[in-house]
């Protein structure tokens, strides 16, 4: 990951491989034990080189089931993932891993702390499309950020779908779930969110499909 800055690429201290972990639970459990489920994340990154980014539970069945929660973890490389074991245990029943890449956010692997609503939403798009895709998503958020109450905390490029197909992450955080609904280009939001909406419409026509998990982050 580099960040240029008066015209010179800086290489930013961070993990750029990233694993997506999409993990089911014993009835109620990670609702009732939210917290045990995420140190079981943090020590099976720490004590095979990676560290957790964040770890989410569902709504209770808003989009993710009721028992489902997702992990992240950033690593140095993705022969580092695939080395690190397979989390099982009495309660995490069952664990569906994906490989990533870091693309324009985050800039830095700092786990987020902000309340509300994280949405993870991924796209199917031509891989030929991939540079425009993450030009048009970079140039749109500093306009939404500054208009609405959200965050954009990661954008990833999948490690496991092959050219000419291309399957992109992205992690949001919204204060509820209104600011969502009130930051959506069809919904024809405030004239101040103009820059960012007319991208976002622009680039609506390069998706081929998508869908969004909205989660709650375990503090």
């Amino acid at each position: 990951m580099f960040l240029i800055q008066d015209g010179v690429n800086l290489k930013l201290s961070m993990n750029s491989f990233y694993e997506f972990c999409r993990f089911t639970t014993t009835p109620r459990f990670l609702h009732g034990e939210a917290q045990q489920v995420k140190t079981a994340f943090i020590e099976r990154a720490e004590t095979s080189g990676g560290q957790l980014f964040g770890c989410w539970r569902s709504m209770v069945g808003l989009g993710l089931a009721r028992d489902e929660g997702i992990a992240l973890s950033s690593w140095p490389s993705a022969v580092a993932i695939g080395n690190a074991p397979t989390l099982a245990s009495e309660e995490i029943v069952s664990s569906n891993y994906h490989v990533l890449e870091a693309s324009v956010r985050p800039v830095e692997d700092t786990p987020p702390t902000y309340d509300g609503v994280y949405v993870f939403r991924w796209f199917d798009i031509d891989a030929s499309d991939w540079d425009t895709f993450r030009e048009i998503s970079n140039t749109a958020w500093p306009n939404m950020e500054r208009v609405f109450d959200v965050n954009i905390c990661g954008f990833w490029s999948s490690q496991e779908v092959a050219t000419p197909d291309a399957k992109i992450l992205l992690l949001t955080r919204y204060a509820d779930l209104s600011v969502w609904e009130a930051s959506r280009w069809w919904n024809k939001p405030t004239s101040k969110a103009n820059a960012s909406m007319s991208r976002f419409e622009k680039r609506n026509n390069i998706i081929k499909s998508t869908i969004a998990y909205p989660s709650l982050l375990i503090l």
